[in-house]
Order: structure tokens, then C-alpha cells, then sequence
């Protein structure tokens, strides 16, 4: 029999042997479900593409891929929670443009726009439009200007988050106009005010609208983009209407908590690309006037700094000031 001291040294050596061992139980990504948060109220046009994406990235990470809101206070109270979420690659949020607006819009954030959060990529983007209840008698955005102009101190606009908040202040100034904002959780609550005629006008992405367009119980006034979109083509532009350099677009943009590792960014943005150029995918965002975009994640993170100076300067034209 091997002497007890053989033993021991056998022993050691069986043991430093199984720490070597590839960990590929813990190595695989992901290994457990995918949480997508999306930091608006059910219903509006961040939601609706949370959804469709999950619904086609389960199959394909072969983990189950699920969306929760979480509402309130411009999309920080969803975005905080992922911030402090653990960075394993499994947590993300899905935001619009307000994520890099609020920095700039409130005094004190509970997290660090730049340190606690990391871009994994743009997944679409798309034009806002402006709508009114279908019985406001103007039809587009210069007629309905001439309106509040006649009769001011009575109309209002409403937004979702600090995004459509800045597109309907650039309007405001743009036009010489004294609407005040009515601030919203999500578009799904807004359209339901315009349409009751609690709110006179709305600011949303055409993804949001476009179901109650076409069923006829809002009137689009304008849309955002350079050009018209294929899913409004009757709209017409801001800069057709006269408002020299009106383009805006919203975007959909996917963070995970800061140290998430790399390896599992780029798998998620592979994934997402594979997902929104898929023909299937891409006739959904058509027909809501949004654009498949999906970059790499270091292109994707050397563009959020160049979106962060546009929107500081427009919110410094139309005056917007921090809370």
C-alpha cells in the first residue's frame, strides 16, 4: 500500500488537476434567462421592440429572453437597476435618447450615465411624429401653430421622456409658441390623453402612433425624419413644413451594467444584428417607420459620445434647463 505521505501528495495532485480543468459550466454565456428592462410603460414604441426582440433572441441564445417595465422619472428608475445589476452579461436595458438627455437634464442621477453602464448597440431608430385628436381642426404642423398662436395659454404637448420633451420644446420655439408640457410614463398613456383631448398634441415615435393612426383616432400633423417615411407617406416633414433642419430621430439603444464582460457584449450584439436583418424582422420595423441599425458594440460606444454633445447643444437652444 502507498505510504501515507504518497497519499496525501496523490491526493494534492488529483486536486490542482480538477481546478485546472476548464470551467465550461460557468464559461458558457448565457447560462440562465435574459432580462430586457425597458424603463417606459407597456404599450409604447421601446416596449413594442423589447418584445419583438425577445421574442426572437430566445431561440437563438437558447435561453429564455424576457422584457419588464419599469416606469417612472425618465426612464431612471429602470435604467438605475440595471446599473446596479449584477454585470454577468444576463441584465440589459433598453432605452430611447432620454438616457443621454438625462445627465444633462437633472442635477443628481442615482448612477453615472458614462461609468455604470456600457452601449451594446443601437438596435433600430426611426422618426417621431407629432398627432392631435382627430377632431382638431388643423391637419398639419403649420396650420396647428396658426391655431395655438390665436388662441394661446390654452394647448398643450405632451411627452413620454426628456427626448420627445426636447423635440416638442424645439417645436415650441421653432413656431413662437407657448404650449406647456404634460410629462408622461410611456406613449401608450399619452396617445390615450391626445386622443380624449386631455393633451392637444403629442410628441411619439411612429411605432407608438401608428396603431391609433390608423385606426383613425389620431391625425398625424408632421414627422421628424430628412425625408417622409414609407409607413406615413401622406405625412409630411418638418422641414417641408418650413422648419429648416427639424431632423430628429428616435433611437433604441441597448446598455448593460459597465463590467459586463466583453465576450457576452459582442455575442448580444451578433445575436441582435442577426435578429433586425432578418427579413421577417426588418418588414415589422418598416412598417413602423423604424430602421435596423445593430453596429458593433466599440462603434455603438464611440457614437453615444458623439449623440451626447448633439443633444447637450439642443437642449441648450431651446433653453432646457436641469432639475
Amino acid at each position: 500500500m502507498p505510504a501515507p505521505q504518497q497519499l496525501a501528495a496523490l491526493s494534492l495532485s488529483l486536486a490542482f488537476a480538477i481546478l485546472a480543468l476548464p470551467t465550461t459550466a460557468h464559461a458558457e454565456f448565457p447560462d440562465k434567462t435574459i432580462r430586457i428592462v425597458v424603463p417606459y410603460s407597456p404599450g409604447g414604441g421601446t416596449d413594442i421592440v423589447a418584445r419583438r426582440l425577445a421574442e426572437r433572441l430566445t431561440p437563438r441564445l437558447k435561453q429564455t429572453v424576457v422584457v419588464e417595465n419599469k416606469p417612472g422619472a425618465n426612464g431612471i428608475i429602470g435604467t438605475d437597476f440595471v446599473a446596479k445589476s449584477a454585470p454577468d452579461g444576463h441584465t440589459y436595458v433598453l432605452v430611447v435618447n432620454t438616457h443621454l438627455l438625462n445627465p444633462i437634464l437633472y442635477k443628481k442621477m442615482p448612477y453615472d450615465t458614462f461609468n455604470d453602464l456600457i452601449g451594446v448597440t443601437m438596435v433600430a431608430k426611426s422618426p417621431l411624429v407629432f398627432v392631435t385628436q382627430t377632431e382638431f381642426p388643423a391637419t398639419n404642423a403649420i396650420d396647428f401653430a396658426r391655431y395655438v398662436k390665436a388662441k394661446p395659454d390654452k394647448y398643450s404637448y405632451g411627452s413620454s421622456e426628456n427626448m420627445t420633451r426636447l423635440v416638442g420644446a424645439m417645436y415650441n420655439k421653432y413656431q413662437n409658441l407657448d404650449m406647456v408640457n404634460v410629462s408622461y410614463k410611456g406613449g401608450s398613456p399619452l396617445m390615450t390623453d391626445v386622443i380624449g383631448g386631455v393633451t392637444t398634441v403629442g410628441v411619439t415615435s411612429v411605432l407608438t402612433a401608428k396603431p391609433f393612426i390608423t385606426a383613425g383616432k389620431l391625425r398625424p400633423l408632421a414627422v421628424t425624419g430628412a425625408q417622409r417615411t414609407p409607413a406615413l407617406p401622406n405625412v409630411p416633414t418638418m422641414i417641408e413644413s418650413g422648419m429648416k433642419d427639424f431632423e430628429v430621430y428616435t433611437s433604441y439603444s441597448l446598455y448593460a451594467p459597465a463590467k459586463t464582460p466583453k465576450a457576452a457584449l459582442e455575442r448580444m450584439q451578433r445575436e441582435i444584428h442577426a435578429v433586425v436583418m432578418a427579413p421577417d424582422m426588418k418588414e415589422i420595423l418598416a412598417e413602423q417607420a423604424a430602421t435596423p441599425v445593430a453596429q458593433p458594440v466599440d462603434e455603438f460606444n464611440a457614437e453615444v459620445k458623439k449623440d451626447f454633445a448633439l443633444w447637450q447643444r439642443l437642449a441648450k437652444e431651446v433653453n432646457l434647463q436641469a432639475e
